[in-house]
């Protein structure tokens, strides 16, 4: 997964008004491919079969040293000739830096709390925790899992990075979620607010020019959610699409709506009240 992600920002990158920032995201998820082979597991929890609980949620399951083991070896292993300075300067202070202040980051990450003067060391955070939580939702037992048409992960509870639609089923398609932490996908009904479950007042907005990436705006409660659309555009990489695509979060969120921004780019991009 790591792989196809690198390999779909460098082909995102070429021309793009951000090629530097994805070609320095490329050289990063590298690193996170790099990092996870040979990488402890975790400490998983005990799932019960169906149950509603997420079993890999930050806020209840106990942090180990696992994700740190990531961080190490991607700092260690990332292309530091692609690195700008403020990147290189925070790999090197993450390098050095002592476990309690380590675990602090992470902590304020995971709480969403990331001070602009934090990003480029919480680029790094960021994707090491995903390494150690991917692993960890790759030997989790699918069917222990309740998505319950829920617009959290329900691996993790964390929220998603982006919907993709395929076809299939019906003439419009299925949609599936994709979480920013643990890269878990599942099922979610189409045309519903990923964050109040709401059906009504839903619209759509799109970038002049663009047919296979809609912005879902839910007039309810004010959230947003990016929507891929498979029969328009292959391949897509739903948090590299995302990081791609961010003129359209400027676009939406100048309406007044909002979302949890990317892992890559939170600290920079606020979520706005009750998003963040």
């Amino acid at each position: 997964m790591f792989s196809r992600r690198a390999g779909r920002l460098r082909d995102l990158a070429p021309g793009h008004e951000l090629e530097g920032f994805l070609r320095t995201l490329a050289a990063i998820v590298d690193a996170q491919h790099a990092a996870l082979d040979g990488l402890p597991p975790g400490t998983l929890p005990a799932q019960a079969e169906g149950g509603e609980a997420a079993p890999l949620d930050p806020e209840t399951l106990a942090r180990d040293e696992t994700w740190r083991v990531a961080l190490a070896r991607i700092v260690e292993r990332v292309d530091r000739a692609v690195l700008p300075a403020p990147a290189e300067d925070a790999r090197a202070w993450l390098a050095a830096a002592a476990e309690k202040d380590l675990e602090a980051l992470a902590e304020r990450y995971l709480q969403g709390d990331v001070k602009p003067d934090e990003t480029a060391r919480m680029v790094f955070v960021a994707a090491a925790l995903q390494v150690a939580w991917t692993r960890m939702a790759a030997l989790l037992e699918a069917a222990s899992l309740d998505p319950a048409d829920r617009g959290t992960c329900p691996a993790c509870g964390s929220p998603a990075v982006a919907g993709v639609v395929s076809p299939g089923g019906t003439k419009f398609g299925h949609r599936h979620l994709h979480c920013a932490l643990c890269a878990t996908a599942w099922r979610y009904t189409r045309t519903r607010c990923v964050h109040c479950g709401s059906t009504d007042k839903v619209s759509f907005r799109q970038l002049a020019g663009t047919t296979y990436l809609r912005a879902e705006c839910c007039e309810a409660c004010h959230g947003y959610s990016k929507v891929f659309y498979l029969e328009k555009a292959k391949p897509v990489e739903p948090l590299a699409d995302d990081l791609a695509s961010l003129g359209l979060d400027v676009l939406v969120g100048e309406e007044g709506f909002s979302r949890v921004p990317n892992p890559f780019v939170l600290g920079v991009m606020s979520g706005g009240d009750g998003n963040n």
